[in-house]
């Protein structure tokens, strides 16, 4: 027997006991680690697609990977000399390989005395206290493991304003050439970096960052491969496009499991718009079923995501959670122009530590300066990475990278031109208010119309107003006017006119008169002083109805606001930050002037359907069943 100097395990029936030693036989081994509920270990990528997931990671890259039963027993092996009783009273000893059941006791435990593990590094990153994780290995304080590639010189602990201007002049420098329409969105690329290496600082979900360009050979591809080799060593996995929501869910699971740090979706076509892409964007855990298990997984998802593509366009839900990046080379063969750098990949591997060390100036002299607040609105959803990253980025001096004011450039460029279901539903409401102009309709009246307006039918087709045969129906029209009710789009919004017997009457209005209309119908009945009081309570009327029909609130009543995330999209997750829910003084509004409403209108009760007369039934199955 070769003698080995780690403890010893006498394989006996004493499962508990057995068991016990051998996980503290691991625990002093090292390797082993907890994530999403489940034993992991640190792997290396193969540089092939993995067939589950479609998804590439570079080769050599480090990954996470679940721990199997049989490198569980190999682990145990590597732990322990283990050994069996031999002889006249079982006096010897010899031998013995790691009992299969000790394994299987380990993996099937619920809690285990193994470190969290919250992902692998290859770059010094900024730990929550402000630090720099710079020693490789396994980091107690935060749970990364640190696997450097190559060496980084020291980020200064109170950097200067002047070494705040070199570092972006150092980070923007790989960049120089690529043909940015605005400043935005080079500012937007060191946005992406700072996320990349400030990532475990930033308490909630990053939003995504998506590169657009009118013509192929621009350099989008190039961008997010060279932003990637800066902020984490090597460029970010690769993933096709997903055709079904449950096949995304999946993927996006193993990219949790694994804590991949950056995702690339490149060449993407149409307009993306997924709802289960949409959540992962917008939470930090990442809850679904293993493939080929029943059971449910929580993985912790910190993974910042890149698209791609030629006139990107992207759906409400995506749209808002996008920081878009646009290029153009203002020629018809961008491929053919030639470059000072040949190589840019190259360039970036070999000073990438001067990089680094440019992106953790910037984050470091940001704390140091205590996270001063930008003027402008927080990014909805993503408000710790507002105040880390994009603050970071105007306080430097660059542009602001989620500016949305100008509807020419960055988000507000989404929110005017790529926002594709916004624009649909922008045409379909200016269409109904040509057709109809203040006065009210049903859907089954807009059905009709749309057989003889051509406009009009094309406009409803856009937003989806049809079933599965492709006919504009009532029941379609009404499930999407349901969908879209009050939201507002150029000035205009649709709203519910009243609620009839036959069904809901419809009319388009300006968003503020709207507004008005709807409060009178609120509140006309206490400004006619028609309320009455349930019986028992007295007959005096109430102090708050008095406050609200004389002039819509109570003196000095406050009221919180909060942020919000859209309805549609499943797993969504809010992180709120300490103190961001904030209470103010409203001003007193006063009642809108305009015809009294009748108790009657108020009171009606009926079907809440499209306008067809038939009793609401599942929307969806309405859409799909024609009228």
């Amino acid at each position: 027997m070769i003698e080995r100097d780690d403890a010893e395990i006498l394989v006996r029936e004493e499962l508990v006991a057995v068991t016990t030693e051998a996980l503290a036989a691991l625990r002093e081994r090292g390797g082993v680690y907890v994530r999403g509920r489940m034993l992991v270990q640190l792997g290396q990528s193969d540089g092939l697609e993995d067939p589950a997931t479609r998804l590439v990671r570079p080769a050599g890259a480090p990954v996470i990977v679940p721990v199997t039963a049989a490198a569980l027993r190999s682990a145990l092996d590597e732990s322990a000399r283990w050994v069996k009783a031999v002889g006249r009273k079982a006096q010897g000893r010899a031998a013995a390989l790691p009992p299969a059941w000790v394994a299987e006791q380990i993996l099937h435990r619920t809690s285990w005395p193994f470190p969290p593990l919250e992902g692998v590094v290859a770059t010094p990153v900024l730990r929550p206290d402000g630090s720099v994780l710079a020693t490789p290995g396994y980091d107690p304080a935060t749970g990364l493991y640190y696997e450097p590639i190559g060496t980084f010189p020291l980020v200064p602990e109170h950097p200067t304003r002047e070494q705040v201007g070199d570092a972006v002049r150092t980070l923007l420098q790989p960049f120089a050439e690529f043909p940015f329409t605005d400043p935005c969105g080079r500012a937007a690329v060191v946005a992406l970096i700072l996320s990349l290496v400030g990532r475990y600082v930033i308490t909630g979900p990053v939003p995504g960052f998506g590169i657009s360009s009118p013509t192929a050979g621009t350099g989008k591809g190039l961008l997010a491969r060279v932003a990637g080799i800066i902020g984490t060593g090597r460029p970010g996995a690769l993933m096709s496009q997903a055709r079904e929501d449950d096949e995304l869910r999946k993927r996006i699971l193993a990219i949790a499991l694994a804590a991949t740090p950056l995702v690339l979706l490149d060449n993407l076509s149409g307009v993306l718009g997924s709802d289960v892409l949409a959540a992962a964007l917008t939470t930090t855990v990442w809850s679904d079923r293993m493939l080929g298990v029943s059971t449910v997984v929580d993985a912790p998802l910190r993974t910042v995501w890149v698209f791609t593509g030629n006139n990107l366009s992207f759906k409400k839900t995506l749209g808002r959670r996008i920081v878009p990046i646009y290029l153009d080379a203002g020629v018809e063969h961008p491929e053919d122009r030639a470059f000072a750098i040949e190589n840019l990949e190259a360039f970036v591997h070999g000073d990438r530590p001067g990089l680094i060390t440019a992106a953790l100036t910037i984050l470091t002299a940001y704390a140091t300066a205590g996270r001063p607040r930008h003027a402008a609105p927080r990014m909805g959803s993503f408000e710790a990475w507002d105040d880390w990253v994009r603050g970071a980025c105007i306080w430097a001096g660059l542009a602001d990278p989620a500016q949305a004011d100008d509807p020419l450039v960055g988000r507000g460029r989404i929110r005017s031109t790529l926002d594709e279901d916004r624009e649909t539903l922008g045409a379909a409401l200016a269409s109904l208010a040509g057709v109809f102009g203040d006065a009210a309709f049903t859907a089954a009246q807009v059905a009709e119309r749309a057989t003889t307006d051509a406009a009009l039918h094309l406009a409803l087709e856009e937003i989806g107003a049809s079933n599965k045969s492709g006919a504009v129906t009532a029941r379609a029209i009404g499930y999407r006017f349901r969908v879209a009710e009050s939201r507002i789009v150029d000035g205009l919004q649709l709203v519910m006119h009243r609620q009839q017997r036959t069904g809901r009457l419809w009319r388009v209005a300006r968003a503020s008169a709207a507004m008005a209309a709807m409060r009178a119908d609120v509140l006309g009945p206490f400004a006619r002083g028609k309320y009455v009081l349930p019986e028992g309570e007295g007959s005096e009327t109430s102090p708050l109805i008095a406050a609200i029909a004389a002039g819509g609130r109570l003196p000095g009543a406050r009221h919180s606001h909060g942020e919000h995330h859209d309805a549609g999209a499943e797993h969504q997750h809010h992180d709120h930050d300490a103190g961001a829910e904030h209470q103010h003084r409203d001003p007193e509004i006063p009642l809108p002037e305009g015809p009294p409403v009748e108790d009657d209108e108020l009171l009606s009760e009926g079907p809440l359907d499209g306008g067809d007369g038939d009793c609401e039934r599942d929307e969806r199955a309405g859409i799909e069943g024609g009228a």
